[in-house]
């Protein structure tokens, strides 16, 4: 899949062979973000993927792990692979939080601590200058922790 497009490009933070990451338009959980496979189609996230796409997503997935727990301190991170809304193989990962987090100004509160993510506000917004702030932060923790 090439990354085009206005939501592709605009949040793409990390971009590798088989799998791009992208920062989430909504950051009600900051450094919300979602991995997604470069293959075409709808891919079974179990079944469906190849040794080297498995391996290549478990490196992406520990490097952003790491870039997440060094920006923002998440005190956990739930996974989501759902397709529902967009069926094309994509992970979810969801930063959560047990006290406030703030990121030049904006402060963000996870709501729903000890439930489940969702249903979460999906009104929330914040300055776009803070988006790219964000997706700018997680782009270079990325290029500087996950090692292809």
């Amino acid at each position: 899949m090439a990354w085009q497009g206005d939501a592709f490009e605009r949040n793409l933070v990390g971009d590798f062979p088989l799998w791009g990451v992208f920062g989430h338009d909504q950051q009600s959980y900051l450094g919300r973000t979602y991995i997604a496979l470069v293959r075409e189609g709808d891919v079974d996230p179990v079944v469906g993927t190849t040794p080297e796409e498995r391996e290549q997503l478990h490196i992406i997935k520990v490097g952003l792990h790491k870039v997440l727990a060094e920006l923002y301190h998440p005190d956990r991170l739930n996974y989501a692979t759902l397709g529902n809304e967009w069926p094309h193989l994509h992970e979810h990962v969801i930063p959560r939080y047990q006290t406030p987090r703030e990121v030049d100004g904006v402060t963000f509160i996870d709501h729903n601590w000890g439930k489940d993510y969702a249903p979460y506000d999906k009104g929330f917004q914040i300055p776009e200058a803070v988006f790219d702030k964000i997706k700018a932060d997680l782009s270079a923790g990325i290029a500087d922790s996950v090692k292809l």
